[in-house]
């Protein structure tokens, strides 16, 4: 169970960003699945916070789960959700995890060898996070390969760190 819980994570997110390449989905449709993802995401955390429940547990993954179910939460509860209402909740939450990476980088300087990554992939969802806010109505096709973009890039992320380091989400 130590690495089958970030290869869920990475799961629940390459699922949406697949939809999102090889299906003619409508944005709404993005939204119910996104949210769906998060929450499934938020489940899994839960459960893995349960069955470890002894052991000393990484912040960066109960903030993550926190940050799921609160967007998830968020994106079915609204009473009338939009195009731009999905928007703003998608970006935050990519903020969010641009933030956690790059802090959790900052924090583990000394003992990473992927600092540099941490670093780069933070400021990267950091400024995904922006474009997807502040993207031009305009361009509204476009819309759904960007979203698929963000989701690959986030979750390859994950998988990549969960490959290179091979080390357990335990702190030592």
């Amino acid at each position: 169970m130590k690495t089958g819980y970030r290869i869920a994570r990475a799961a629940l997110l390459l699922i949406p960003a697949l939809l999102l390449f090889f299906t003619k989905i409508s944005l709404p449709g993005i939204s119910i699945i996104f949210g769906v993802a998060v929450l499934l995401g938020a489940f899994s955390t839960m459960l893995y916070l349960f069955f470890h429940f002894d052991r000393t547990i990484n912040a960066k993954i109960l903030m993550e789960g926190l940050a799921d179910a609160f967007f998830g939460l968020v994106l079915f509860t609204y009473p009338h959700p939009d195009n731009t209402f999905f928007l703003i909740i998608f970006s935050t939450w990519v903020f969010f995890m641009g933030v956690l990476i790059l802090v959790s980088g900052l924090v583990t300087m000394e003992n990473s060898d992927f600092f540099w990554f941490y670093v780069l992939a933070g400021i990267t969802f950091i400024a995904m996070g922006f474009v997807v806010m502040n993207y031009n109505p305009g361009f509204k096709a476009s819309i759904p390969a960007l979203l698929g973009i963000i989701l690959v890039l986030l979750s390859g992320s994950y998988l990549y760190l969960l490959i290179k380091r091979k080390k357990d989400i335990y702190e030592n």
